[in-house]
């Protein structure tokens, strides 16, 4: 019988473990993912800085999955549910059972203007790639106008570690950060929103809500209200969808994920699991559906791998039960968060971010970057 993980993020990774652990050798495992190595995501921003580096944020997947599980270092270009295919650009598989847990992409909601100019975040080599071509833009200015769309998490923190980055070249930057939304982030409270604006009114960053980007000429950009920024930096933070949609009958959020029965299978397929960024999964708490986050990666990756091996062996599977740990955003010189129900400002959310994130980073060589950067990094001076 043959099982196939695709994806070697923290879902995968943890669905690989759990399958490994609870079926024999005569179940052949196999996970396949584009890259060799999997990254700390949420640190990508800090990449973009030069505050962590490649190897600080990586670890090769074969180090980190069951020796049982065989690893396929390929790119899938689609998936057949009704006929139980995977394709990538080498080759074409037959899975038994399937564990779904790809990442996401950005989800551009048809702006379609001069993308090759676009700078997004999305992957450790988008990261690197927006810091080259953002010092090559500082070579030729001595001031640079930041535009970002999107002020949620990932823009709040690309901006503030641009300006890091500019701050170390000692440069100007004019940061403006433009969202369809008529409040700057609406899932925090009044007192952390007011804190994070005036943390931006230090640092200068035009928040421009209830906007949006109506013309990129490749240099100039043209706002909703008429506002012109001329020679921008442009990047696109506003939002992701899932990297890859397979062919069947299932159904969807707007971006892709995919809808998710207690058990994570796939009411039509119920050889099929889902876990990670391509699981939309429903919090029977709260009657929500869970944000992408990765401890609800490693949650999901390990029960769809635990229910998964339960349902080859005809036991009664776990409804996944999730548990909302809290977030943090970073933010250059303070952070907001929630952290286990209780909420959370200022210089600690950033050492908190560090350490947190060098807990799930992979290896203790990491872990030490990680908790080095949480001392230093929480206790940087503003300029």
């Amino acid at each position: 019988m043959k099982i196939f993980i695709v994806g070697g993020g923290f879902a995968g990774i943890k669905a690989a473990k759990e399958l490994s652990k609870g079926l024999s050798n005569l179940h052949e495992i196999f996970l396949i993912n584009k890259q060799g190595y999997t990254t700390m995501l949420p640190n990508l921003p800090e990449i973009v800085s030069n505050r962590l580096l490649e190897n600080d944020i990586t670890e090769n997947i074969t180090n980190l999955i069951p020796s049982a599980v065989k690893f396929l270092k390929e790119e899938i270009s689609s998936i057949d549910y009704d006929n139980k295919k995977i394709y990538t650009k080498e080759n074409e598989y037959t899975y038994d059972y399937l564990v779904m847990a790809l990442g996401s992409k950005t989800n551009f909601f048809n702006f379609n203007q001069n993308l090759d100019k676009v700078n997004v975040l999305e992957s450790l080599s988008s990261a690197e790639n927006i810091r080259k071509k953002f010092l090559d833009h500082l070579k030729e200015r001595e001031e640079v106008n930041l535009v970002i769309s999107g002020a949620g998490f990932t823009g709040i923190e690309l901006a503030c570690n641009l300006y890091d980055l500019c701050e170390k070249e000692s440069k100007k930057i004019n940061v403006t950060m433009v969202d369809l939304g008529k409040t700057l982030l609406p899932m925090v409270s009044e007192k952390s929103r007011a804190h994070i604006l005036n943390k931006f009114d230090k640092l200068k960053f035009n928040i421009s809500t209830e906007n949006e980007i109506k013309i990129f000429d490749g240099e100039n950009i043209t706002l909703k209200s008429g506002e012109f920024i001329s020679n921008v930096f442009f990047c696109w933070c506003s939002g992701v969808k899932t990297s890859l949609k397979p062919s069947g009958q299932y159904d969807t959020l707007p971006d892709g994920r995919i809808l998710a029965d207690k058990f994570l299978s796939i009411p039509k397929y119920p050889e099929v699991f889902v876990a990670g960024d391509s699981a939309a999964i429903k919090d029977e708490k709260t009657n929500t559906i869970l944000r992408r986050a990765v401890n609800f990666a490693e949650m999901s990756g390990k029960t769809a791998g635990k229910n998964l091996a339960l349902h080859i062996k005809g036991k009664e599977m776990k409804v996944f039960n999730p548990i909302d740990l809290g977030w943090v955003i970073p933010m250059y010189i303070t952070s907001v968060g929630v952290i286990l129900g209780k909420e959370i400002r200022g210089r600690k959310g950033i050492f908190m971010h560090y350490l947190i994130c060098g807990i799930k980073n992979y290896s203790f060589k990491n872990f030490c970057k990680e908790f080095i950067s949480a001392f230093k990094y929480a206790f940087i001076k503003l300029k």
